[in-house]
């Protein structure tokens, strides 16, 4: 047993959980209970067993990602309470504009999106150069999905105000391994109302590889690639689609040091539909890089992770002449980041340190006048953060207090204080309770153009430099209940956000060209709230299982009285599950209801209540070969949109995956 894992806490945690020790160190007949906790590091930045996590965290575990009829990140999100991406299309061109964590959306920065523990940006699905897309990695190179909801700029800085979700891709395999797999299959695209679509019957496909090994005695590779397409959701088809490879290699240099490096590149590409008078190809192209290292020491009690990482996306919005804008250029991010962590017996006390720049250079044609309009501006951000976990009462009383002081070129310094506290009873009921302050910095779009931009045909939209943080104070109170010895588990949380200096667009009264002009500011307050479920169960009825959620959102714009676009009143998923006695035949019947939402500030275009059904047959077709039949939106729902949107409709898609 490594020698970092002396202090009793950790020996008790590593006693249930392989995740403690370093991968190349587990047995290939590791027994399967060792590995029955999953174990996340999101929330707190050190590992936990996720039902003893002081920050209440939901996983996607692996078997989830296999076992689920989606093609893309958010549908698979969806069924999470807290979650809505309620009208999204399962396409890889899905606006992700339409997806909110807790009332707020994620598009524009309310909520922290990780790969690796690193910070994204744009991609298909998002808005040019100022949205960010949870749809960037396909779901075969996903290992697990991290959830933390709530104010988490104690440990993570700006945009992570509704919560962090923590995208974990395939680690390096403690003995050599490989899988591959392909699908095919069509979807229907439904008009809106009063209109029509071209080629309703699309096409979808997508084909992966993987694998990796160890490498001597101290050191291991994976390699994964994938290649997903399909014909979009738009009126007319309009073929995207998205290239995908990366790469991992660890090695042990010492007992007490180990290194990784790794990589992810990722090309994508929305064709253009034919156009008179046009002679583009494509609407929009992303080609972005990951470069990641990182020296990880551990002897006894303490801890020193050193790391860095490199992300550019070259991007390409639009076409010259589109009315609905033309940008390109690159954005990306350089950081360095270094965090120590003691575990002691009754305090585990992490510091860190965190460099970080964000590089934007690109130019936006759109004006009548075809002037091209440059952006050029570095964003430096120097952050300190420290938190301590202290055990009390053997261990079942968590106090997690914690700061983290971030100075932003544009703002100045901000103070984000949290502090969360986790109570375990003797009966096994977990409370946890949590207050602090975030804060989100303006978008580009809302901070850096220094001319006009043409935002379709409808008005201009002018930047407004002087713009202040978004700030907000946010409270959980949660209780989490197993029962029947872990067969029965649920949890019930109430939270509340209250935002303050909320920016808007509004109207400036210029008139240019004949369009008006619009801008940015700090003008409104916020408040958004609710009731959370979560549970699974697994029946007294053999290989019968249920997994769900529920969620009661209210928001409201405190200046005007408005709720925020995008929130459904409620929502609802239920999943249950069969599995046949002899194990090699299961069935998934996932479904989701959502209430009434609004698509804009002024909620005067309202999206009705709806529901969505969709199946997963799959089947063992020998002892490495998986087949499945899925089925999605079986009774053809608009998702309560179809006055405004085409909207994907009935789908089938056929899928092979293969083990060696």
């Amino acid at each position: 047993m490594p020698s970092s894992l002396f202090c009793p806490r950790l020996l008790r945690l590593s006693a249930g959980a392989a995740f403690l020790l370093p991968a190349s160190s587990l047995a290939a007949d590791q027994p399967q209970e060792v590995t029955m906790q999953e174990v996340v590091v999101t929330g707190t930045r050190s590992p936990h067993p996720v039902s003893e996590a002081p920050v209440e965290t939901l996983v996607i575990t692996h078997e989830d990602i296999e076992r689920t009829p989606a093609s893309n990140l958010p549908q698979l999100l969806k069924t999470l309470p807290g979650l809505s991406a309620a009208m999204l299309d399962d396409n890889l061109t899905a606006d992700n504009l339409r997806l909110t964590m807790r009332g707020m959306q994620i598009h524009d920065g309310y909520g922290l999106i990780l790969v690796d523990g690193r910070r994204v940006h744009s991609g298909l699905g998002g808005h040019g150069e100022y949205g960010v897309s949870l749809n960037q990695i396909p779901l075969s190179m996903i290992e697990r999905i991290e959830v933390v909801r709530g104010a988490s700029s104690a440990l993570y800085g700006a945009d992570a105000m509704a919560g962090v979700i923590n995208i974990i891709t395939k680690p390096v395999p403690s003995k050599a391994e490989g899988s591959a797999g392909v699908s095919y299959g069509t979807y229907e695209v439904m008009p809106k109302a009063g209109d029509s679509v071209r080629s309703s019957t699309r096409r979808q496909g997508q084909f992966n590889v993987g694998g990796g090994m160890p490498v001597g005695k101290n050191s291991g590779f994976y390699l994964h690639a994938a290649r997903q397409s399909d014909d979009g959701s738009a009126v007319d088809p309009q073929a995207a689609q998205r290239d995908t490879a990366q790469g991992k290699w660890t090695s042990r240099l010492s007992e007490a040091l180990s290194g990784e490096l790794g990589f992810q590149l990722g090309k994508s590409r929305q064709d253009l539909a034919p156009t008179p008078g046009v002679t583009a190809s494509y609407n929009r192209q992303h080609d972005e890089h990951r470069l990641s290292g990182g020296l990880d020491w551990r002897k006894g009690a303490h801890a020193l992770k050193v790391s860095s990482y490199v992300y550019n996306n070259d991007f390409e919005t639009g076409y010259a002449g589109s009315t609905n804008g033309y940008r390109f250029g690159d954005i990306g991010y350089v950081q360095g980041e270094s965090v120590y962590t003691f575990f002691g017996d009754s305090h585990w006390l992490t510091a860190g340190l965190e460099a970080q720049r964000q590089d934007i250079d690109y130019s936006f044609n759109n004006k009548l006048d075809a002037l091209v309009i440059p952006v050029r501006q570095d964003v430096d951000t120097y952050s300190l953060f420290v938190q301590d976990e202290i055990y009390l009462l053997d261990q079942r009383l968590t106090l997690v207090p914690g700061f983290r002081y971030e100075d932003h070129s544009r703002f100045g310094g901000e103070f984000n204080p949290k502090l969360t506290v986790s109570y375990r009873t003797d009966i096994g009921t977990t409370w946890r309770a949590s207050v602090g302050r975030a804060f989100k910095s303006p978008t580009l779009r809302q901070l850096y153009y220094n001319d006009l931009y043409l935002h379709s045909t409808t008005n201009y939209i002018r930047s407004n430099p002087d713009l202040s943080p978004e700030t907000a104070l946010s409270w959980n109170l949660s209780a989490e209940q197993p029962l029947r010895d872990g067969r029965w588990w649920g949890s019930l949380g109430l939270y509340r956000n209250d935002i303050s200096e909320m920016v808007v667009q509004t109207d400036t009264g210029e008139v240019y060209d004949g369009l008006p002009v619009t801008s940015y500011a700090n003008v409104q307050e916020a408040r958004v709230e609710g009731v959370e479920l979560s549970f699974r169960i697994k029946t007294d009825w053999d290989g019968v299982s249920l997994k769900g959620g529920a969620a009661l959102t209210s928001s409201e714009n405190r200046d005007t009285g408005k709720e925020l676009p995008y929130t459904p009143e409620y929502s609802f998923s239920l999943t249950p599950s069969y599995q046949f006695a002899d194990g090699k035949t299961g069935i998934d019947l996932p479904f989701i209801a959502n209430g009434p939402q609004y698509r804009d500030q002024k909620n005067t275009q309202e999206v009705d209540a709806h529901q969505v059904l969709d199946l997963r047959l799959w089947r063992l077709l020998g002892e490495n070969l998986t087949g499945a039949v899925e089925l999605s939106n079986i009774f053809e729902s608009h998702k309560g949109d179809e006055t405004y949107s085409p909207r994907q409709g009935f789908g089938l898609l056929v899928s092979l995956t293969a083990r060696f």
